[in-house]
């Protein structure tokens, strides 16, 4: 092994386009993002993220870890981290969030749940909000 060869192999995955004019029928996995500016009928999973172009529509569910959309999803979302939905953007469908931010003339319908994120101050504690509340007035927590 020479000096400047690695010792360690890096992998990459590549991202998945799917450019518009290609229609897909049936479910998609990924570790790597995806970009649709086609039309698909499945489902689709990614470890990464996912971006529907504004041409881009998907008829089936989408998980992910974040998401961008400016097309057509008819379908459930889950986004284990945050989902954008662009103004050109309409959902029909229910969604499953960490963060969500809706650009003005995005169209949503739907029921919308975000998974909570919070930090433990004691993780033993079971104190109630008004009991925490008292707490903090007293200088205890």
């Amino acid at each position: 092994m020479s000096v400047f060869e690695s010792k360690s192999k890096v992998t990459t995955v590549m991202p998945t386009a799917i450019n518009q004019g290609t229609r897909i029928e049936g479910d998609m996995t990924s570790d790597g993002d995806i970009r649709l500016d086609g039309f698909m009928s499945g489902n689709m999973q990614s470890k990464a993220k996912v971006v529907i172009g504004a041409a881009g529509s998907i008829d089936g569910n989408i998980a992910c870890y974040s998401a961008d959309i400016s097309g057509q999803v008819t379908g459930n979302i889950e986004a284990k981290d945050i989902l954008f939905l662009k103004s050109s953007a309409v959902v029909n469908g229910n969604i499953s969030v960490g963060k969500l931010v809706i650009e003005s003339g995005a169209k949503f319908n739907g029921n919308c749940t975000m998974t909570a994120h919070t930090v433990s101050l004691n993780a033993t504690s079971t104190n109630s909000a008004a009991e925490l509340s008292a707490k903090q007035k007293k200088g205890v927590v």
